[in-house]
């Protein structure tokens, strides 16, 4: 990947009240269903951030109704409000918005600080973080300074609630893999797979969620500028109001500051997934060649 140079004014994605994760934790759900009986399902969730998440759930719910989430990784449970249905995964079964009625709680195992407003010269990158002692995560806003650190250096010295004191930190890994709702692409339009780094047989590589500028450019000449909300070697995942078919190859320049010289990355398509109100999409594309930064 390109290394960033800058970063972009701030988009409405960025003033949202916390950042938020693509991540599946497997969740239980418990409450009262839109018929008024009680329910309990076992499903996943879509995106997560400090104050809820986005959920697959088939069971009917009422909006502002209250329901009690357990997350089955740690076995912690806690009560939401439904705010309202969101979307539809794949198989047509319904996504709902909930609110967590705990935020101060780390129910998600990720710390979830508050935005700080940077100064005006100040650019940073929103990143998943780990502590290397205690494996403490946390959504960051790093300075350039301590991005460039864990991409030289591989790690970066911060401050850790969990250990008291100040412990060598590094990019968390995602692994749970895209999101089960994606709409995957034909296998005669997809792109071949990009060739594998050595010793990673067919697994696939590992993911980091990072928030950087991405410019997305189409072969008809229309472009935009996003932010990615993950990418690995092989792969990019961003939320774009373009409309890019299967057929289309795009190409990115990820760390994109406007007048940068960065190089674009040719992409394919690989999975798309609609987002109801405000005419955006979820999209996944893969490398034509990998990038190790």
């Amino acid at each position: 990947m390109s290394r960033t140079q800058g970063v972009t004014p701030k988009t409405e994605e960025q003033k949202r009240r916390s950042e938020r994760v693509l991540l599946s934790i497997p969740i239980e759900v418990r409450g009262t269903n839109a018929a008024g009986q009680p329910f309990v399902e076992k499903t996943h969730t879509l995106v997560i951030n400090r104050h809820g998440a986005r959920i697959a759930l088939k069971t009917p719910l009422q909006p502002e109704a209250r329901v009690t989430i357990v997350n089955r990784q740690s076995a912690m449970s806690c009560p939401f409000r439904v705010v309202g249905r969101t979307g539809k995964s794949l198989g047509g079964g319904p996504e709902w918005g909930v609110e967590c009625l705990e935020p101060d709680v780390n129910f998600w195992g990720i710390n979830f600080p508050e935005k700080a407003k940077a100064p005006s010269d100040q650019e940073e990158v929103d990143a998943l973080v780990e502590c290397a002692a205690c494996r403490f995560r946390e959504l960051a806003q790093l300075t350039l300074e301590e991005y460039r650190s864990i991409i030289s250096e591989g790690s970066v010295r911060r401050d850790c609630p969990e250990c008291g004191g100040m412990t060598e930190w590094k990019f968390g890994f995602v692994d749970e893999g895209e999101p089960e709702e994606a709409v995957p692409v034909q296998p005669s339009t997809a792109a071949p797979a990009a060739p594998l780094p050595p010793g990673a047989e067919r697994r696939r590589a590992k993911r980091l969620t990072i928030k950087l500028p991405v410019r997305i450019r189409l072969q008809d000449g229309s472009e935009e500028v996003a932010r990615t909300e993950n990418l690995s070697k092989t792969g990019v995942c961003f939320i774009s109001s373009l409309m890019i078919s299967p057929q289309d190859r795009l190409f990115l320049t990820v760390g994109y500051t406007l007048g940068s010289s960065e190089d674009e990355i040719a992409a394919r398509l690989v999975w798309r997934r609609e987002i109801e109100g405000g005419g955006k999409a979820l999209y996944g594309v893969r490398l034509e060649e990998s990038r190790e930064e």
